[in-house]
């Protein structure tokens, strides 16, 4: 679900598995954020923080609604 709504806004991520987490690796309940490829287009800390704002934002939002 926050895959697809972060992919709505133009930020794509990973269904990914968290350790530890007793969800079925079948059904991931983490996301992964490619940041290497973030890093190699010249992304810094600033980027990413403002990078997590948005995710934070679009999906608090969503919950809002």
């Amino acid at each position: 679900e926050a895959e697809k709504k972060l992919e709505q806004h133009g930020i794509i991520v990973n269904r990914n598995v968290i350790p530890f987490d007793s969800s079925s690796p079948m059904n991931p309940s983490g996301i992964r954020i490619g940041t290497p490829a973030m890093t190699t287009r010249g992304f810094v800390e600033k980027d990413f923080e403002c990078v997590a704002e948005r995710i934070a934002r679009i999906l608090t939002l969503d919950k809002l609604t």
